[in-house]
């Protein structure tokens, strides 16, 4: 993540992760990320909420990230209710590039 979070913080672009758990899983997250980053707890899930993410099966909580532009507009959300698929780096770097165009 260190080497990704380089590459999108040099596009002017900042990085955080949000939980669904307490601050107790957060900073694990964060040492099993080694995260140069803020990785922030969300127990109540309203940032879930907010940005559509839902459970499926009342049981599994989409995950995925959303880039926000520098004046706080969505530009892009990816949700998978499937973790191994919620997150691909170059579909992230592709959507942080065009932020510039």
């Amino acid at each position: 993540m260190g080497r990704l979070n380089d590459q999108i913080a040099a596009s002017g672009t900042s990085t955080l992760v949000i939980g669904p758990r307490g601050q107790t899983a957060a900073a694990l997250v964060a040492r099993k990320l080694e995260a140069p980053f803020p990785v922030l707890a969300d127990p109540a899930r309203r940032a879930y909420r907010a940005y559509g993410f839902t459970k499926s099966l009342w049981v599994i909580q989409q995950s995925g990230w959303v880039l926000i532009d520098r004046d706080g507009i969505v530009q892009h959300v990816s949700r998978s209710t499937n973790p191994q698929n919620s997150f691909d780096k170059d579909e992230v770097l592709q959507a942080v590039k065009s932020l510039g165009s």
